[in-house]
């Protein structure tokens, strides 16, 4: 009986854990959608720590140490895949396809470990599988996260950039030397991408190649439609200056219809949440609670166990 208690109260607390992390993550959207509407202003990010980015060096530093271990443990990856996803993400902390395996030989190691400690303390069995599990999964969820998050920081960062370059061309700048004025005041995703294509430009690399290869380094809809219109504006001739300024504007507007649209989906999934995973926490708890009552109290509906003695 006791067994079946200590399950109750352990599929409770899960519950509970699954809820706040989904109740954090709504949370999160829900601020950046409302910076990306301008409701609420974007305070500036403050610089990491050190010892943060010591310790994220270190990781990495080990992640290439173990890289020939992780090529032997390649499940349910694939190499391509995985490629195209480090690239979309920017090649985090110099990260590469053989130091990736390493990162997450070290993380399956470390989920490993935690959950032999943990089965020393009587808590193995379930929690010992799914720390392993995490191990071999959360580094994939992660580097599609940051993959997905890059490209997303690219496309809001597209408007004001085209922005500012039609301001500059219109002042009688020519293209070249604008985006490297520009890029010189900017950081983030599209700061790193418009100064390799002007590295390739240098080294000289023809202007539409680098464009291409500039489209398929990335996997974002705004960056690909203004490559686009670049290349055929240069082609028929149109000025590129209007084409920035216009193709700025028609960005703003399909951003922020997608942002509502988002925001509008919210609700459904809050309510989703709360009835799957807060009521079934709140019934095990108080069926526990009844169980415990009814076994362990009884002056009260719980049955005397000294009479069948």
């Amino acid at each position: 009986m006791l067994t079946w208690i200590y399950v109750l109260l352990a599929a409770a607390l899960i519950s509970w854990v699954v809820f706040a992390l989904s109740l954090w993550r709504l949370q999160v959207k829900r601020i950046g959608l409302l910076q990306q509407l301008q409701i609420i202003k974007i305070t500036p990010k403050r610089k990491r720590q050190k010892a943060s980015d010591k310790f994220k060096a270190a990781v990495f530093r080990w992640s290439d140490r173990l890289s020939p271990l992780g090529k032997r443990f390649k499940l349910f990856v694939s190499d391509r895949d995985l490629e195209r996803r480090i690239a979309l993400a920017g090649h985090p902390n110099g990260l590469t396809l053989d130091s990736f395996h390493g990162f997450r030989f070290l993380c399956l190691f470390m989920g490993l470990l935690i959950g032999t400690f943990l089965s020393w303390l009587g808590l193995g069995g379930i929690v010992q599988i799914l720390l392993i599990l995490a191990g071999l999964f959360l580094p994939i969820v992660w580097i599609r996260s940051a993959a997905s998050n890059r490209q997303q920081q690219i496309g809001i960062e597209l408007p004001d950039f085209m922005d500012t370059m039609s301001v500059t061309l219109q002042a009688g700048v020519p293209m070249d030397p604008a985006i490297k004025q520009i890029t010189r005041n900017m950081e983030g995703p599209l700061s790193e991408e418009l100064t390799r294509f002007q590295q390739e430009l240098d080294v000289g690399v023809p202007r539409e190649d680098a464009y291409m290869r500039m489209m398929n380094r990335n996997q974002c809809k705004e960056l690909e439609t203004l490559v686009l219109s670049l290349i055929q504006g240069s082609k028929l001739g149109v000025p590129i200056a209007n084409t920035f300024k216009i193709l700025a504007k028609d960005m703003r507007e399909s951003r922020i219809g997608y942002v509502k649209e988002r925001a509008a989906k919210a609700g459904p999934k809050v309510t989703m949440i709360t009835t799957f995973v807060i009521l079934p926490a709140v019934l095990l708890c108080v069926m526990g609670l009844l169980v415990l009552n009814f076994i362990y109290n009884p002056e009260g509906i719980g049955i005397d166990w000294s009479a069948f003695s």
